[in-house]
């Protein structure tokens, strides 16, 4: 075998372990944007530990997650190394402690040494245990405190994704049953909209919006329509006032027969046309004539759809440049105000289709004495915020919350930033300030290219802003970057940085800034010797279905021709090629990294869902190659 390979102790690695050690320091407040890989889990960890060794009372620290998993990992680890002081000789304590809080180790004495042992005690017998945990966790377990001050049912119990969708349903089906006695056309409306999700795109809306659907129709009309600058008529009498009784169907024909008679792009111009005269769907002619002024990209035309040779009639009619056409000023115009309707039409739909579902869903659960996570959050932010009680619910939380520490911030919700701006406001103003445990303390970790929970309510946009509010309320507030990467190669940490820094900004200056955009970022791989590679396969191209393939395929199964099916045979036989020709992995041994023939246990394959045919078409592949799965 090969000699072990060693990650160098490179300036990089020197330098990122100035940036946890940074980060750790429990003597100021943070705000730490660390890649992927990079060891944010265990600067959480070190803080919570330094905390501990500075008299912290373990109660009094509040270490938020964003999944079960995520809290379960933190505790565990920490009770580990808690644990391991608690039997650990003197000069190893005192090195261990050394590295983590940046001391000398003859500078440790006896009862600081006692002190280190003992934790591991006192967090095991703090009431209630070590605050590490979800924030549904955290809001359930404060609403049991205050239920009244909160308006809930004191002996409320917390409902499981998996009974919440059960509920969900059972709403879904009870208030769409109402609606389609009451207003069919509100149904026939939104599956319409929903085009191939049919009905189930408006309920995803509704669900994820929730109480913000929750309006009275004629009172949200009047305000969507001043919104809006909608005009008070509906879509689609705007369009036949538009496209039938106000249109010049005349001038229409006769600069139809002069397109006709032109180029070939000319004569294309002219079917469109056609079909803005006669067409029976309104919708489909204002689609036809939007192409006169906008380019098939969706961008504004900047020279006119016709060649300059046609009659001079279509530039009075339909020119973009100037002077514009008295059609394309008037269709303009019209699309603008349609679009206007339309927006205020479907989001009336929307209202009245929430209404009953929401009640419905309110219904279910008010009888079961349950709340969902949304409830959780939105039943803290209102006993912390909105309360007549706030102040005394906040003294008395505030008198045990000395520290508080946030993860995954990149996919914290507003709603739920809003709950972290109350539990922290008298962190550093007021009194909140003179507490004994001072400095009270805020630890955010977070890094906008991991977001992946924006279908509840996450926006990556979101943590730059957050940290602007935070700095106003704070001018100490470190914030730290950690770039280097324990974990992936520099090839792959590359195509990250190339795929990240040319795609376009993510916006994130709060209102009252100039605007500001993210910045580029820049990874730094640790294993910088270990080298690796990225390969971009091309889609493979749609194929007709052979007869032969129509009739010996099941009528629910995946034609072999599909580009999802090629793909995964490909895949499949590049992992077989890559095990039988034995590729090498990097491996850690304990005691440096070596190279080994690849084996199936070393390769993971990631796709999107379980659904849309390529996850089984991929387990089928690869079971055909003689693959475990």
């Amino acid at each position: 075998m090969a000699e072990p390979v060693f990650s160098p102790d490179s300036p990089a690695y020197q330098a990122a372990g100035r940036a946890q050690a940074r980060a750790a320091d429990p003597a100021h407040s943070a705000w730490v944007s660390a890649n992927a890989g990079s060891g944010k889990t265990k600067v959480l960890i070190d803080r919570v530990a330094r905390l501990l060794l500075k008299d912290a009372a373990p109660d009094s620290i509040l270490c938020i997650t964003y999944t079960r998993a995520a809290a379960n990992e933190m505790i565990s680890r920490l009770f580990r190394q808690l644990g391991a002081w608690s039997v650990m000789g003197d000069d190893e304590l005192r090195d261990k402690l050394s590295a983590l809080e940046g001391r000398s180790a003859e500078s440790y004495t006896e009862d600081d040494l006692a002190k280190a042992r003992a934790l591991f005690a006192k967090a095991l017998e703090t009431p209630g245990g070590l605050r590490i945990e979800t924030i549904h966790a955290f809001c359930a377990r404060l609403l049991r405190r205050f239920p009244l001050e909160a308006r809930i049912p004191p002996g409320f119990r917390e409902i499981e994704e998996r009974d919440a969708e059960r509920l969900w349903q059972e709403a879904v089906r009870a208030g769409v049953l109402h609606l389609d006695d009451a207003t069919p056309e509100v149904i026939d409306a939104l599956a319409a909209e929903g085009k191939g999700l049919g009905l189930g795109a408006s309920l995803g809306l509704v669900r994820g919006a929730g109480q913000k659907l929750w309006l009275d129709p004629e009172e949200a009309a009047e305000q969507l329509r001043a919104d809006l600058k909608a005009p008070d008529v509906s879509a689609g009498a705007l369009l036949e006032k538009a496209l039938v009784t106000d249109l010049p169907v005349g001038e229409y024909r006769l600069a139809i027969e002069h397109l006709m008679q032109s180029s070939t792009n000319d004569v294309r111009l002219a079917d469109r046309l056609v079909t803005a005269l006669e067409h029976p769907d309104l919708a489909e002619r204002m689609a036809a004539l939007r192409f006169l002024w906008t380019k098939s990209d969706g961008e504004p035309r900047d020279k006119n759809a016709f060649t300059k040779k046609v009659a001079p009639q279509l530039e009075d009619l339909f020119a973009v440049t100037v002077p514009e056409g008295r059609e394309i000023t008037r269709l303009r115009a019209v699309d603008t105000a349609w679009r206007a309707a339309r927006a205020v039409e479907r989001t009336l739909a929307l209202i009245t289709l929430a209404r009953p579902v929401l009640a419905a869903y309110e219904t279910a659960k008010a009888a079961r004495g349950a709340l969902d996570f949304d409830d959780l959050i939105k039943a803290a932010n209102r006993l912390l915020t909105l309360s007549g009680q706030a102040a005394w619910v906040l003294y008395k939380l505030d008198g045990g919350i000395s520290h508080v520490l946030l993860d995954e911030a990149q996919d914290t919700s507003p709603d739920q930033w809003t709950l972290i701006h109350a539990l922290t406001e008298e962190f550093f103003s007021g009194m909140g300030g003179e507490k004994p445990q001072d400095p009270r303390t805020l630890f955010v970790v977070g890094d906008e290219k991991q977001s992946i929970y924006s279908f509840q309510g996450a926006d990556p946009s979101q943590l730059l802003k957050q940290y602007h509010q935070f700095l106003s309320r704070n001018s100490d507030l470190l914030k730290e970057t950690m770039e280097m990467s324990f974990r992936s190669g520099p090839e792959v940490l590359e195509y990250v940085d190339t795929v990240w820094n040319e795609a376009p900004p993510i916006p994130n200056a709060p209102a009252e800034m100039s605007a500001e955009e993210s910045n580029l970022v820049h990874h730094v791989s640790w294993r910088s010797d270990q080298h690796g590679s990225i390969e971009l396969w091309p889609i493979p191209p749609k194929e007709e279905e052979t007869d032969e393939d129509a009739w010996a395929r099941p009528v629910n199964a995946m034609r072999s021709s599909s580009p999802k099916a090629r793909l995964a045979t490909d895949v499949a036989k590049a992992v077989r090629a890559m095990i039988d020709a034995g590729k090498s992995v990097w491996a850690d041994t304990g005691e440096g990294w070596v190279q080994r023939p690849v084996r199936p246990e070393d390769i993971l394959i990631l796709v999107r869902g379980r659904t849309g045919g390529l996850f089984d078409a991929m387990i089928g592949a690869l079971k055909a190659q003689g693959l475990p799965v």
